[in-house]
């Protein structure tokens, strides 16, 4: 297939890029910062470097493709709300007309799984045909949701449109890896009420068969979450992940009751006085990743055959081989 592919220069594009390409796919790859990677490496694989907003340019240059993958996003949780709609939702409604445009004939966003997570229920096992909540209160969250919704709202019987709702991905140069690991080693992460509730969670490499699967499908229209499968305990699996990354392993924890009055208090300092970088606890990652949340994969499992190729456990084990 001739595969248009965005976000090539972040974590998740990175290794999808490397995953199609063995899959011998002919790939136009856009990245935010080409120098991050080598295109070299690939000999199927070209770089394109335009305005993703421009939609007459792209749409020319993806005439004779078949699929886009849209992976690009903006993902600062604190204070960018501005370019979080720009990125995340202009930038996707454009794609989407640069793509009819051109005539392709499938869609893939990859969206996130915290669109579904309903900060005033419960929320184990969730489905795909649960109502999404209202989620103003956390910007990045946010923007995936309306993002999402343009996306199943352009497909029709000429562009087959599905989005993909990856839950906490995790992997080599994930979220750990870029942030949070550093925080446990300066002791400034820890767990909410011990971490010790259910929580879904998708290896890289489990995502990346996701996609695989949806190259094949005819389902339009359609969202999915993509999972590891059973849920872990949260603090078990953020515990495997912190050591096989080498990081430290917090042993702080504070009630889940006081995260909430806690971020908010430490988003007003940052807001109203002249602190340096960012607050240490914003309440979007306290929605993110202080309560119980998963999801189910049966849906991925019936209509894209999806079946999670690695464990936790196994997945664990491939991140120590690439880190040591």
């Amino acid at each position: 297939m001739k595969i248009f592919l965005t976000g090539t220069s972040g974590f998740v594009g990175s290794h999808l890029l490397e995953s199609l390409n063995a899959a011998d796919h002919q790939i136009l790859c856009h990245f935010r910062a080409p120098r991050a990677n080598d295109p070299k490496l690939y000999s199927n694989t070209e770089v394109w470097s335009g305005d993703l907003n421009d939609i007459q340019g792209l749409s020319k240059r993806l005439e004779g493709f078949d699929v886009v993958i849209h992976c690009a996003a903006e993902m600062k949780l604190w204070n960018s709300e501005k370019t979080l709609y720009e990125t995340n939702v202009l930038m996707t409604k454009n794609l989407l007309e640069s793509a009819k445009q051109a005539g392709v004939q499938q869609f893939i966003y990859m969206s996130d799984a915290s669109i579904a997570k309903n900060p005033l229920s419960q929320n184990l096992d969730v489905l795909e045909s649960r109502s999404l909540p209202s989620l103003q209160d956390f910007p990045y969250s946010y923007s995936k949701l309306q993002a999402e919704k343009l996306v199943l709202e352009a497909g029709d019987e000429m562009l087959r449109t599905i989005s993909l709702r990856p839950a906490s991905v995790w992997g080599r140069g994930d979220l750990i890896d870029r942030r949070l690991g550093e925080a446990a080693d300066r002791n400034q992460f820890g767990w909410f009420d011990g971490g010790e509730y259910p929580f879904s969670t998708c290896y890289i490499q489990n995502l990346c068969e996701a996609v695989k699967k949806a190259l094949l499908s005819t389902s339009n229209q359609e969202s999915f979450f993509i999972s590891d499968g059973e849920p872990s305990q949260f603090r078990q699996w953020m515990s495997m992940r912190l050591k096989a990354g080498h990081y430290k392993v917090p042993t702080l924890s504070i009630p889940r009751s006081f995260a909430w009055p806690l971020a908010r208090f430490t988003e007003n300092g940052w807001k109203y006085l002249p602190l340096r970088g960012e607050p240490p606890l914003i309440r979007e990652m306290v929605h993110l990743m202080a309560h119980p949340f998963s999801v189910s994969i049966q849906k991925a499992r019936d209509q894209l055959a999806y079946e999670p190729i690695y464990s936790v456990e196994v997945g664990m084990l491939e991140m120590k081989k690439t880190t040591n």
